[in-house]
């Protein structure tokens, strides 16, 4: 689990810019995790916040250029994932609130 942290962290604050395997790990981490999961609803909050740390880093304007784009080329993995595991009313709700901020923010910022 700590291994996973130490992959978010990096992540998120773009340490390895140049080593793009490092996102590659998280996700792999993040599926992994969330087979773990027993329920629909569990599985759906990992690779919602997957997303969202996505989404964060995609934003930052102190993380590089070049990680960010790499980071919005890889957003789709966990948000295809979350869609699949979105039973309930709220999940689906929460989902569509992220695409939305998405298509609106993530272009203004790139």
């Amino acid at each position: 689990m700590s291994s996973i942290r130490n992959a978010l962290r990096q992540v998120r604050l773009g340490h390895h810019e140049k080593e793009f395997d490092v996102l590659v790990n998280y996700l792999d981490g993040v599926t992994c995790v969330a087979n773990l999961m027993r329920s629909d609803h569990d599985r759906f909050s990992v690779y919602r916040n997957a997303i969202e740390v996505l989404y964060e880093t995609i934003c930052d304007p102190l993380v590089s250029e070049q990680w960010r784009y790499y980071c919005l080329d890889h957003v789709y993995k966990p948000l295809l994932k979350a869609e699949r595991y979105a039973k309930s009313e709220s999940d689906r709700i929460a989902l569509a609130r992220i695409k939305i901020d998405m298509q609106i923010l993530v272009p203004h910022f790139l």
